[in-house]
Formats: structure tokens, sequence, C-alpha cells
């Protein structure tokens, strides 16, 4: 474990990478921090994770099941009994009408704890003055909170660069008004987080996303978890463990002009703080990429939706990079049904990534609510086809073939 500490705030950095690792870490995370929870056992909790879309948590673009799971957990042992959970999936997933917490399986791991699950993306919203003309509702579940624990992902962003605890907070607006967001996507950023404050930060480092991200980069094993008291100075540590320079990350750009941050906090994280592991950046977006953004163009976007929505055009768009995520209307219908013993040998990865925690034997015999969720993290990581399952890819399909052999490689 590693603690830096300064005058804005602290961030703890721990590693986990097993299910038992990680349920541990985060009950020492929370024990440690405990002085920071509310005093009243009744007050209004709500964890925010990032749920960008539909892709499964292992492949870095969304918060793992075993953080959700130990956080969860850890609250409840503490007496807490008004807890939800609650995000915004991004524009593409919120116009479809795609569940993400089905999919996720984030509301089964919710339901195993009697924690609410609130979708940010319906719910009613109270505007906010940011920059450039931005003015999107806020979800009125994260403004009347008592207390808001924010769970980001560590991954890379094509456009505002580094996606952690600051970037997280793009979700807390409603629906389509996200896009207000990226009228100046890094000034706005910044904006909504002097706005809006978590009091509690967890990021989920045990699987980050480099590259093409935050919806098509690849996946890679970090192996790590954070606690903090401040997104900003949260945000600045994650760079240096993956070995970002602040200034290729707009939002803590803005963040620096503004006072929040100084060049004589950097010097001395970097100083106390060791790099990790160096984060492949997010490439240049392309030109067309950058056209469909456009503010100007929001007519013709709209005008040429109902082509966009045909899936030939969208593989289309998908290659030539306009966009990072191609979506079914169709949830997968798949199920862990049995396990091969025989092929597993002396593996147990199935096991070590289980949200709940099933031990080896109970793997792919155990399969129902509530000791089994479905997430079906045991096939994803499983590298001799041990595990058998059953049902309809639909929705899963493409993940699949572009991120299972890269999930067994961890």
């Amino acid at each position: 474990m590693l603690t830096y500490t300064c005058e804005r705030g602290r961030v703890d950095v721990h590693r986990a990478w097993t299910t038992s690792e990680v349920l541990a870490t985060i009950e020492a995370m929370v024990a440690a921090w405990e002085h920071k929870l509310p005093s009243d056992r009744r007050a209004r909790i709500v964890v925010k994770p990032n749920l960008n879309n539909d892709l499964v948590a292992l492949t870095g673009n969304c918060v793992d099941l075993r953080v959700l799971e130990g956080l969860f957990a850890a609250l409840r042992r503490r007496g807490y009994t008004d807890l939800t959970v609650a995000d915004g999936s991004n524009v593409g997933v919120a116009r479809r009408n795609i569940d993400t917490f089905k999919r996720l399986r984030v509301a089964a791991v919710a339901e195993r704890h009697g924690v609410r699950v609130v979708n940010l993306n319906t719910d009613e919203g109270r505007e906010v003055v940011l920059h450039r003309d931005a003015h999107p509702a806020i979800a009125r579940t994260v403004l009347d909170a008592d207390f808001l624990i924010s769970v980001p992902k560590i991954k890379t962003h094509c456009e505002a660069g580094l996606s952690s605890a600051m970037k997280n907070w793009v979700g807390i607006a409603v629906g389509q008004d996200k896009r207000h967001m990226h009228y100046d996507l890094g000034r706005n950023i910044f904006a909504l987080n002097e706005v809006v404050m978590p009091d509690l930060v967890l990021v989920d480092g045990l699987v980050g996303m480099e590259g093409n991200g935050p919806g098509d980069g690849d996946p890679f094993r970090f192996g790590h978890l954070l606690m903090s008291d401040d997104a900003f100075l949260n945000d600045l540590v994650v760079c240096r463990l993956v070995d970002m320079p602040w200034r290729d990350v707009p939002y803590l750009v803005h963040a620096f002009d503004s006072g929040h941050l100084t060049a004589r906090l950097w010097a001395d994280i970097v100083e106390k703080v060791p790099m990790v592991r160096p984060i492949k950046r997010a490439p240049p977006r392309s030109r067309l990429a950058e056209l469909s953004e456009a503010r100007s163009l929001t007519w013709l976007k709209l005008a040429v939706r109902p082509l966009i929505e045909k899936p030939i055009v969208a593989e289309t768009a998908y290659k030539l990079k306009i966009i990072q995520d191609v979506y079914s209307r169709e949830d997968d219908t798949l199920r862990v049904v049995a396990r091969k013993a025989e092929a597993c040998g002396d593996c147990r990865r199935c096991a070590d990534a289980c949200p709940t925690g099933l031990p080896l034997e109970q793997i792919g015999k155990t399969t129902s609510a509530p000791d089994c969720v479905q997430c079906l993290y045991c096939w994803w990581v499983c590298p001799k086809e041990a595990i058998v399952l059953e049902g309809e890819r639909h929705a899963m399909a493409r993940q699949i073939d572009r991120y299972k052999a890269q999930i067994e490689g961890f």
C-alpha cells in the first residue's frame, strides 16, 4: 500500500487482483476512511460507477462487479440502509434505451445487497450553467444525496485524454444533455467537478483500457485500487501511475490554470508516487469523427440518424473510425450452465474472477442468484474452454469477437 497526502487531500493506492484480494482490500480501505462516512446510518448514499456503455468490465470500459460487490458489502456491514447505485450511460446507450445495469449484471449485484438502481438518463434534473452555453440538467438523485461515492475506471479517452474520477462525473448529466458537456469538454468536466463534488472516490484500476478509449481501446491488467477524498488530486495521482503527462488531459489543464492543482504538487507526486505502468495514449481523432460532433452540424446528424441506425452503415462508420460503439438492441441471453472440471488442471482463474467469491468447485454448479449473478466473468477469463454457456449472444457478439482472446491473456 502507498499513501500520498498533501494539503488538498489523500490518496491510498493498493494492489489487488483476485476476488479475495479485492474484497479484503475494499473492506480495509473503507475501514481506513470510515471517519469520512455519514454518522447517520440512514443517510442517502449514492454510488456512481462508470457504466459508459455495455462492454463487460473486463474490457476495461466499465466498473468491475468485484469492486461494487466489495463496496456494497462494506457499507452494509456498517449498517447503512439507504444505498443507491446510479449512472447514466453514454448518449448512444440512452437514445436506444439500452439497460446497461441489466446487460452488465450490475442490477443483479445490487439486488444481492438490497441496493436501489437508478438510471440517471431518465431521472429528473436541475439545470446548471457551465461553459460555451452548456447548461446540462444534472440528475436529482445525485444532487439530493447525502453522500456521493464515485467509482471510476482508469482508461484513455479520445477527447479527454484520460478518464478517471473527474471524467466519470459526466454520467450525472441527464440523457442527451451529456452532449452539452462536449461544447467544451475539458473545461466543462472541470467546471462540473466544481459544482458537484464526490465525498469519496474508489478507483477501479483492476483492468484498464488503453489506446482508442473509452469504447474501442485495448484492456490491460493493472491490478490496483485507489481511494481518495478529492477527485482533482486522485486524477493527478492516476496520471503519475500510468505515466500520463497532465498537460495531455484538458480538464486537468483547467484545474492547474485555476489553481486547484500546482506545479509544486505535481513535482511532489512525481517524487513520492512510483509509476506503475505506462498507458498507451488514445490516437488522434479522425477529421470525420470531429465533424460528426460539430454543433453546427447537429441538424444534419439528426436528419441522417435513421440511416446511421442501419447496421451496415454503423459498421462502416466504425471502420472509418467515425464512431467507437456499435450497438445491438437485443440483450444477450447467455448463461453459465456447467464447468468441465477435467479441462481445468490447476487453473483457478474463474474463481479468482468471480465477483461473488464462489469457490472453484461451485463454478458452473451453482448458477442461480444470489450466489451466481451470471456475469460470465468465469467464461471470459477461461483459456481452456472449460466453462459451458447456453443462450444467444446478440449484443455480446461484437465484444466477444473483439475482446475474448485479449481477456484470456491476462
